[in-house]
Protein backbone atom coordinates (compact mmCIF):
# COMPACT_ATOMS: atom_id res chain seq x y z
CA UNK A 1 0.00 0.00 0.00
CA UNK A 2 1.00 3.15 -0.72
CA UNK A 3 2.30 5.37 2.27
CA UNK A 4 0.25 8.93 1.70
CA UNK A 5 1.94 10.74 4.55
CA UNK A 6 5.74 8.85 3.57
CA UNK A 7 5.75 10.59 0.48
CA UNK A 8 4.44 13.79 1.90
CA UNK A 9 7.02 14.11 4.22
CA UNK A 10 9.21 13.20 1.31
CA UNK A 11 7.94 16.18 -0.39
CA UNK A 12 8.19 18.72 2.17
CA UNK A 13 11.79 17.53 2.64
CA UNK A 14 12.83 18.05 -0.70
CA UNK A 15 10.83 21.51 -1.20
CA UNK A 16 12.80 22.40 2.13
CA UNK A 17 15.71 21.68 1.19
CA UNK A 18 15.49 23.58 -2.68
CA UNK A 19 14.17 26.57 0.09
CA UNK A 20 11.07 26.60 -1.47
CA UNK A 21 7.61 27.55 0.01
CA UNK A 22 4.60 26.19 -0.28
CA UNK A 23 3.30 28.57 -2.73
CA UNK A 24 6.61 28.55 -5.33
CA UNK A 25 6.57 25.07 -5.31
CA UNK A 26 2.46 25.40 -6.69
CA UNK A 27 4.10 27.94 -8.85
CA UNK A 28 6.55 25.53 -10.56
CA UNK A 29 4.23 23.13 -10.92
CA UNK A 30 1.37 24.77 -11.96
CA UNK A 31 -1.03 23.60 -8.90
CA UNK A 32 -2.48 25.68 -6.20
CA UNK A 33 -0.26 25.68 -2.96
CA UNK A 34 -3.80 23.82 -1.32
CA UNK A 35 -2.92 20.53 -3.35
CA UNK A 36 1.29 20.63 -2.12
CA UNK A 37 -0.35 20.96 1.49
CA UNK A 38 -2.47 17.79 1.17
CA UNK A 39 0.38 16.10 -0.46
CA UNK A 40 2.86 17.18 2.43
CA UNK A 41 0.32 16.77 5.22
CA UNK A 42 -0.51 12.72 3.65
CA UNK A 43 -3.83 14.06 2.92
CA UNK A 44 -3.18 13.46 -1.27
CA UNK A 45 -0.19 12.29 -3.73
CA UNK A 46 0.33 13.74 -6.59
CA UNK A 47 -0.79 12.78 -10.07
CA UNK A 48 1.66 10.84 -11.97
CA UNK A 49 2.88 13.71 -14.31
CA UNK A 50 3.58 15.74 -10.75
CA UNK A 51 5.08 12.95 -9.24
CA UNK A 52 7.35 12.93 -12.62
CA UNK A 53 7.84 17.12 -12.47
CA UNK A 54 8.92 16.12 -8.89
CA UNK A 55 11.61 14.25 -9.48
CA UNK A 56 13.13 16.72 -12.23
CA UNK A 57 12.47 19.77 -10.03
CA UNK A 58 14.31 18.06 -6.71
CA UNK A 59 16.75 15.62 -9.00
CA UNK A 60 15.32 12.69 -7.23
CA UNK A 61 14.06 9.23 -7.99
CA UNK A 62 10.63 7.85 -8.44
CA UNK A 63 12.02 4.98 -6.03
CA UNK A 64 12.92 7.84 -3.19
CA UNK A 65 9.87 9.68 -3.02
CA UNK A 66 7.77 6.28 -3.07
CA UNK A 67 10.22 4.41 -0.83
CA UNK A 68 8.31 2.14 1.61
CA UNK A 69 5.62 2.13 -1.07
CA UNK A 70 4.63 -1.46 -1.97
CA UNK A 71 5.88 -1.10 -6.15
CA UNK A 72 7.29 -4.51 -7.03
CA UNK A 73 10.05 -3.54 -9.24
CA UNK A 74 10.09 -7.11 -10.32
CA UNK A 75 6.61 -7.14 -11.62
CA UNK A 76 6.36 -4.85 -14.44
CA UNK A 77 2.49 -5.12 -14.67
CA UNK A 78 2.28 -3.57 -10.76
CA UNK A 79 4.96 -1.07 -11.43
CA UNK A 80 2.58 0.08 -14.79
CA UNK A 81 -0.08 0.75 -12.78
CA UNK A 82 1.28 3.42 -10.66
CA UNK A 83 4.42 4.96 -13.41
CA UNK A 84 4.35 6.42 -16.71
CA UNK A 85 5.43 3.39 -18.84
CA UNK A 86 8.89 4.91 -19.82
CA UNK A 87 9.79 5.11 -16.58
CA UNK A 88 8.47 1.76 -15.23
CA UNK A 89 9.99 -0.45 -18.47
CA UNK A 90 13.35 1.24 -17.89
CA UNK A 91 12.90 0.68 -14.06
CA UNK A 92 11.83 -3.18 -14.48
CA UNK A 93 14.41 -3.69 -17.22
CA UNK A 94 17.78 -2.16 -15.06
CA UNK A 95 15.90 -4.58 -11.73
CA UNK A 96 14.57 -7.75 -12.67
CA UNK A 97 16.33 -10.57 -13.81
CA UNK A 98 17.16 -11.96 -17.08
CA UNK A 99 14.13 -14.44 -16.50
CA UNK A 100 11.81 -12.13 -15.61
CA UNK A 101 12.63 -10.40 -18.35
CA UNK A 102 12.09 -12.98 -20.66
CA UNK A 103 8.50 -13.96 -19.10
CA UNK A 104 7.44 -10.86 -19.32
CA UNK A 105 8.98 -10.10 -22.72
CA UNK A 106 5.28 -10.30 -23.99
CA UNK A 107 4.11 -7.64 -22.09
CA UNK A 108 6.52 -4.97 -23.86
CA UNK A 109 5.54 -2.59 -26.78
CA UNK A 110 7.29 -2.69 -30.09
CA UNK A 111 9.52 0.08 -29.19
CA UNK A 112 10.62 -1.53 -25.75
CA UNK A 113 10.87 -5.11 -27.34
CA UNK A 114 13.76 -3.32 -29.93
CA UNK A 115 15.15 -1.64 -27.39
CA UNK A 116 16.18 -5.15 -25.55
CA UNK A 117 17.09 -6.57 -28.52
CA UNK A 118 19.18 -3.79 -29.08
CA UNK A 119 20.20 -4.02 -25.39
CA UNK A 120 21.50 -7.99 -26.05
CA UNK A 121 23.47 -7.01 -29.70
CA UNK A 122 25.27 -4.45 -27.76
CA UNK A 123 25.96 -7.31 -24.68
CA UNK A 124 24.49 -4.83 -22.26
CA UNK A 125 22.02 -7.10 -21.29
CA UNK A 126 22.88 -11.56 -20.90
CA UNK A 127 18.89 -12.96 -22.06
CA UNK A 128 19.40 -16.57 -23.40
CA UNK A 129 18.69 -15.99 -27.19
CA UNK A 130 17.17 -19.52 -26.86
CA UNK A 131 14.93 -18.89 -23.88
CA UNK A 132 13.82 -15.27 -25.86
CA UNK A 133 13.44 -16.81 -29.53
CA UNK A 134 9.81 -17.87 -28.83
CA UNK A 135 8.07 -14.92 -27.96
CA UNK A 136 9.94 -13.20 -31.08
CA UNK A 137 7.52 -11.84 -33.92
CA UNK A 138 8.39 -12.21 -37.63
CA UNK A 139 10.47 -9.15 -38.06
CA UNK A 140 12.01 -9.32 -34.74
CA UNK A 141 13.61 -12.61 -35.28
CA UNK A 142 14.82 -11.65 -39.06
CA UNK A 143 16.82 -8.56 -37.35
CA UNK A 144 18.23 -10.67 -35.14
CA UNK A 145 19.03 -14.08 -36.77
CA UNK A 146 20.42 -10.99 -39.67
CA UNK A 147 22.60 -9.55 -36.95
CA UNK A 148 23.72 -13.05 -35.59
CA UNK A 149 24.42 -13.71 -39.21
CA UNK A 150 26.54 -11.21 -40.01
CA UNK A 151 28.34 -12.25 -36.87
CA UNK A 152 27.64 -8.64 -35.25
CA UNK A 153 26.75 -11.15 -32.02
CA UNK A 154 28.49 -14.47 -31.28
CA UNK A 155 25.45 -16.76 -31.18
CA UNK A 156 25.83 -20.60 -32.64
CA UNK A 157 22.39 -20.90 -34.41
CA UNK A 158 22.82 -24.40 -33.92
CA UNK A 159 20.97 -24.80 -30.12
CA UNK A 160 17.53 -22.85 -31.95
CA UNK A 161 17.64 -24.20 -35.71
CA UNK A 162 14.70 -26.59 -34.63
CA UNK A 163 13.02 -23.42 -33.85
CA UNK A 164 13.64 -21.79 -37.07
CA UNK A 165 10.95 -21.39 -39.90
CA UNK A 166 12.15 -22.71 -43.61
CA UNK A 167 12.68 -19.23 -44.43
CA UNK A 168 15.11 -18.53 -41.62
CA UNK A 169 16.85 -22.24 -42.24
CA UNK A 170 17.62 -21.53 -46.00
CA UNK A 171 19.35 -18.04 -45.17
CA UNK A 172 21.30 -19.65 -41.80
CA UNK A 173 22.12 -22.66 -44.84
CA UNK A 174 23.01 -19.64 -47.46
CA UNK A 175 25.61 -17.96 -44.88
CA UNK A 176 27.15 -21.10 -44.18
CA UNK A 177 27.64 -22.34 -47.56
CA UNK A 178 29.30 -18.65 -48.41
CA UNK A 179 31.33 -19.13 -45.44
CA UNK A 180 30.09 -15.85 -44.28
CA UNK A 181 29.00 -17.18 -40.53
CA UNK A 182 31.55 -18.01 -38.40
CA UNK A 183 30.06 -21.18 -37.01
CA UNK A 184 29.89 -24.37 -38.86
CA UNK A 185 26.73 -25.97 -38.84
CA UNK A 186 26.09 -29.94 -40.29
CA UNK A 187 24.13 -30.53 -43.16
CA UNK A 188 21.72 -32.45 -40.94
CA UNK A 189 21.00 -29.33 -38.40
CA UNK A 190 19.21 -27.42 -41.37
CA UNK A 191 17.68 -30.03 -43.55
CA UNK A 192 14.79 -28.20 -45.42
CA UNK A 193 11.86 -30.19 -46.07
Amino acid sequence: MINLQKIGEKITESRIKNNLTQSELADKLYVTHQAVSKWENGKSIPSIEVLVSLTKLFNISIDYLLDDSEIDSNDFESMLSFLPRDIAFKDYINSASNNQIIDAFYKFNIEERQYILDLIISSNIKLDIKKIWPYLNKKERNYLLNVILTNKLDFNVTSIIHQLSQEETLLVRAHVIRGSYQYKISQYHYRVS
